[in-house]
């Protein structure tokens, strides 16, 4: 069985990986591990730094300070709830959306789609989930009510994005209308669950292999700034790809002007001003510093607007 190190192990571990305790002391940064983060977590970002080949220090990593772990840890959650609370905006502004296409249209009386959907391949997955939510105080009046015949309005309100996502695309191709662009939702749906979730979002910054659809890909081009070589290798990468769908999204989706200046001016915030703060620390990782540029083209592009 493997037994959970303490602190004081941990921290002989990271500097054992050629992890340094230059800008924050080894008692300060035990104290930061047990009460602020956990290793799993602070430990995931060094993934944004390259480590040693060669020579007695092979496998050790380059460049990197336990201050640097934690600057990230800490941008990334200022990163995540801003997101998530525009995934929350997007969720909405879905909503009001589907339902006035429904008052719209004269073929449906808002019972009627629910109910295809839900029979859809025997679907009856979501009756279960819905009925799991009576526990909840907030939804068990409207599951009492309507269970098992439930109108859009309602129905909307008891299912979670993904199957808010799933629910619009089954209008569109019910009744052969284009509304929705499944590929952004399709990764509005990751990220907002990543952070949902409180899962790290940038400790992995290097190209992969995410393969971005055409329509993304064109959406960019149309950013001057951003080169052909860095649009492809950024958006390479799942977390910088489905961030970039999540600011094209908003900008479909949310009608609100003064929801997206909000936003808008959140983000600006972090990225001008908190990122800022300690930038000399990240000058020659390149792997960082060219991730935060390409991103704040995108957004720049859309707060201009």
């Amino acid at each position: 069985m493997k037994i959970l190190l303490t602190s004081e192990e941990l921290i002989k571990h990271m500097e054992d990986k050629g992890i340094t305790f230059n800008l924050i002391s080894r008692s300060g940064a035990k104290e930061f591990l047990e009460n602020n983060n956990y290793y799993m977590k602070l430990a995931s970002y060094r993934s944004n730094y390259k480590k040693r080949k060669t020579g007695k220090r092979a496998g050790q990593y380059i460049g990197l300070d336990f201050a640097y772990l934690r600057e990230l840890s800490t941008i990334d959650m200022r990163l995540r709830y801003i997101i998530f609370q525009m995934a929350l905006d997007i969720e909405h502004y879905m909503k009001v959306r589907f339902l006035k296409e429904i008052e719209n249209n004269p073929e449906e009386d808002g019972y009627k789609i629910i109910q295809k959907f839900i029979a859809k391949d025997n679907n009856f997955k979501d009756l279960k989930k819905i009925q799991a939510h009576k526990a909840s105080a907030y939804c068990k009046d409207l599951i009492d009510k309507y269970y098992p015949y439930f109108p859009a309005w309602v129905f909307v309100e008891l299912i979670s994005f993904g199957e808010l996502a799933f629910l619009c695309n089954f209008y569109s191709d019910f009744y052969g209308v284009d509304i929705w662009d499944r590929i952004l939702l399709n990764s509005v749906k990751d990220i907002r669950n990543a952070c949902a979730h409180s899962n790290c979002l940038i400790n992995n910054l290097v190209p992969g292999n995410n393969v971005a659809h055409q329509s993304v890909v064109n959406r960019v081009k149309q950013i001057k700034s951003i080169s052909e070589a860095s649009r492809d290798k950024k958006l390479s990468n799942k977390c910088i790809y489905d961030f970039v769908c999540l600011i094209y999204a908003y900008d479909e989706i949310v009608t609100s002007p003064v929801a997206k200046q909000k936003r808008y001016d959140e983000l600006e915030e972090l990225f001008e001003n908190r990122m800022q703060r300690n930038k000399e620390w990240f000058e020659n990782n390149k792997t960082i510093t060219s991730s935060f540029s390409f991103v704040k083209k995108i957004i720049d592009a859309f707060a201009k607007k």
